[in-house]
């Protein structure tokens, strides 16, 4: 029944729109959010000319931590700005302490909005302070993850063998020890750790002193590419455990390490996530609506960053809030719509064919205005509902 009703609402709206047409093909129109206007959600009284300089700044200027210790700066953060001096906003870079001192900044520090930190963060906080992180911090967006690499010799194949062994973690409050810690901690594996800096543990495995090195980077990695082989080292291969919800499978390939993967091979590993993570103030409050305002400006370009090689993503590693992360409210609502527009265009493709209405090519702007009608029509057709005591139903 939903079919036929479907194929007679498809046939009018075709004659309504002067049917079909032989100008260029477009089977669905894509929806595209108009990137000239991004929604500004501020109050008027934000908008009276003489607001405080101070309350202008507070409200146009967003505050990011981001980037290894001592850095300020990323593919990340190159098309964040970008992206905000659209909409009259500009990044303030801020240098990151390592993930654990950005999330506790991100928790009492006013000035910070948001932090790139790894999804494991939370993992490595203790008693109230990881608390109060999983109560009060939310997160926006993903980026892009960064891999585990382990460099060992050749003669140690399995994981496993790394049991009560030397392995360097890097120093204390890297994103890397962090990860290292949890990572070893989940597979029930206990080496004996080293924190040397990068350099030192590369010489150090070099010479024997210890059986293993890792880090945990964008990959392929400078620092991993620079590392002499010789042919006796290799990276170790990495399965992901059941129950690791920071993290996903990845790989390695020979063309990204030639040096440490023989041609045609690749090595397994994890990934981990990397979040845009902020704190959850009050619905209402500058704050809130500024991190809304946020969230709409990335949701706008968001495909426009993917394509251009910046690396948000919409989703991949399991964040459910069972692993401590749930996202920011406004930010959720706009990924909801996304996914809803891309069901009703999927619906409306499956229709399309399945009815042979409008078998000729149609142009872009009358598909789009069929589109829009379908739409317009399916959406009224779902605020239908039947009467508990009329006994009838719809098909």
């Amino acid at each position: 029944m939903f079919r036929c009703v479907s194929v007679l609402v498809l046939i009018g709206l075709c004659f309504t729109l002067a049917g079909c047409s032989n100008q260029t093909s477009v089977m669905a129109p894509v929806v595209k959010r108009s990137k000239d206007h991004v929604p500004d959600h501020s109050s008027p009284l934000e908008k009276i000319p003489t607001l405080k300089v101070a309350d202008q700044t507070l409200k146009n200027t967003v505050s990011v931590i981001s980037g290894e210790v001592n850095s300020t700066y990323s593919r990340t953060l190159d098309g964040l700005s970008e992206i905000l001096s659209h909409s009259q906003m500009r990044l303030r870079p801020i240098a990151s302490q390592g993930p654990l001192q950005d999330l506790l900044s991100l928790l009492h520090r006013t000035d910070i909005d948001t932090a790139i930190v790894q999804a494991d963060a939370l993992e490595g906080l203790e008693g109230y302070a990881q608390a109060a992180a999983r109560k009060r911090l939310r997160y926006l967006f993903q980026v892009s993850s960064k891999a585990v690499h382990i460099l060992a010799p050749r003669d140690i194949t399995h994981i496993r063998q790394l049991q009560g062994r030397k392995v360097n973690i890097d120093q204390p409050g890297s994103g890397t020890h962090l990860t290292a810690s949890v990572m070893f901690a989940k597979i029930g594996i206990k080496p004996e750790f080293t924190t040397y800096d990068q350099d030192t543990a590369y010489q150090r495995l070099q010479s024997g002193e210890i059986q293993a090195s890792i880090l945990v980077a964008s990959h392929p990695s400078t620092d991993v590419l620079a590392f002499p082989s010789s042919g006796r080292f290799h990276l170790l291969p990495i399965a992901l455990e059941d129950g690791a919800s920071h993290y996903r499978a990845g790989q390695f390939t020979a063309d990204e390490y030639p040096h440490l993967i023989e041609m045609g091979q690749q090595v397994g590993t994890i990934e981990v996530g990397r979040i845009l993570a902020v704190r959850g103030w009050p619905e209402g409050s500058i704050r809130y609506r500024k991190l809304k305002r946020l969230a709409e400006v990335i949701d706008t370009f968001l495909d426009e960053l993917k394509q251009s090689g910046q690396d948000f993503q919409q989703g991949d590693i399991n964040l459910q809030p069972e692993s401590g992360w749930q996202r920011f409210e406004p930010a959720q609502t706009l990924l909801d719509k996304r996914a809803q527009q891309a069901d009703e265009q999927r619906a409306f493709e499956r229709l399309i064919v399945a009815s042979g209405v409008c078998s000729t090519p149609i142009s872009t702007a009358l598909g789009e205005r069929l589109y829009q009608d379908f739409i317009g029509w399916q959406r009224a057709r779902e605020k239908i509902t039947p009467s508990p005591t009329s006994g009838s139903q719809l098909d």
